[in-house]
């Protein structure tokens, strides 16, 4: 079974009611591909949300071949849209995301998909950081392009844009752009698309979790925050917003077992008083305790970049880990 028939079986099994990307995973572990192309597996899988379906008349043989139908209209209007469809399974997919309990079973990427694989730092930020803080964003991004990373995150305004346009500040440098919406949806935010067509042109890449047609959503842009740094080798947090949205992002990361970077206002001559600034608050809260190293100077990203490579080494090297799902059956890809 090649990989665009696969992804369409996910798809489908996603689209039923009740499923997500874990009872997904449950069913893959026990069929093949095969054996979910026809519809008897419904009455013989051991997923309590599939039982309790197909008991209760909710879920029929019927519904399943629509089902399929549905998704491999849906991937072959990605496919014509210029969108590339990956799955979990496929070479191309993240190593990065293949080590988290909670991981995407498909990708649609536009633009460059090597650098899905490449060693990566992810920023994320408030939208409205302050004139320090977007100055910070954009330089560092430019530095850690320069030495080799490709820089991860939203598109949004502010933050992300500071750092999508400190990769593109370098020559070579490469960056990819984490969606809350489908790949042929318009730009959100509208005013951050010609920078999401010189990213494509300069050779990076547009990334979704969502299928063809889904419009954006605020709590959309919420799940992708995930992303930015489950597809990292380590995260930047240049400054944390009011609402709280960014710190979210920020235990992603954690929980991730991410390595994670905050800039640090106190090493600015031009700040007296950071308590003063409440973008760096938080900041230095998680430097303080000791879950975030802190980020200012060159010799400071330096040590980042060395700490975040041991653990991309490690994390890669270590097979028994891939697709961990906390002593269950794991899903054997190399």
């Amino acid at each position: 079974m090649d990989s665009i028939e696969y992804s369409s079986l996910i798809l489908a099994l996603q689209m039923i009611k009740g499923v997500g990307p874990k009872t997904a995973r449950q069913i893959l572990i026990q069929f093949k591909g095969e054996d979910l192309q026809k519809s008897d597996w419904l009455i013989r899988c051991h997923s309590s949300v599939i039982h309790k379906k197909v008991i209760n008349g909710d879920l029929t043989g019927a519904d399943w071949l629509k089902a399929k139908e549905v998704a491999k209209e849906s991937i072959k209007k990605s496919l014509d849209a210029g969108i590339t469809v990956i799955n979990f399974k496929d070479a191309a997919y993240p190593k990065n995301m293949s080590y988290l309990n909670n991981f995407p079973l498909i990708l649609y990427v536009k633009g460059n998909l090597d650098l899905l694989n490449q060693k990566s730092v992810g920023f994320i930020g408030t939208r409205r950081p302050t004139k320090i803080g977007e100055m910070m964003s954009r330089r560092m991004a430019k530095k850690f392009a320069e030495d080799g990373y490709v820089i991860v995150s939203g598109l949004s305004v502010g933050t992300n844009t500071a750092a999508h346009l400190g990769a593109l500040d370098v020559n070579d440098g490469k960056t990819i752009a984490i969606l809350g919406e489908s790949l042929e949806q318009p730009i959100y935010p509208k005013e951050n698309t010609k920078l999401a067509d010189e990213i494509l042109s300069r050779g990076g890449a547009l990334v979704s979790t969502f299928r063809y047609g889904t419009m954006v959503k605020r709590q959309f842009l919420a799940a992708r925050d995930e992303w930015e740094s489950g597809m990292s080798d380590g995260l930047v947090v240049v400054e944390t917003d009011q609402n709280g949205k960014t710190e979210m992002a920020l235990q992603h990361a954690l929980k991730q077992h991410r390595k994670v970077g905050m800039l640090d206002h106190t090493q600015c001559a031009k700040i007296t008083d950071v308590t003063k600034i409440e973008e760096a608050i938080n900041n230095q809260k998680f430097i303080k305790l000791g879950r975030a190293l802190p980020l200012w100077s060159e010799d400071s990203l330096m040590n980042f970049e060395q700490q975040i490579d041991r653990a991309r080494k490690k994390r890669l090297s270590d097979k028994s880990i891939l697709f961990n799902q906390k002593g269950n059956n794991q899903i054997n890809l190399f």
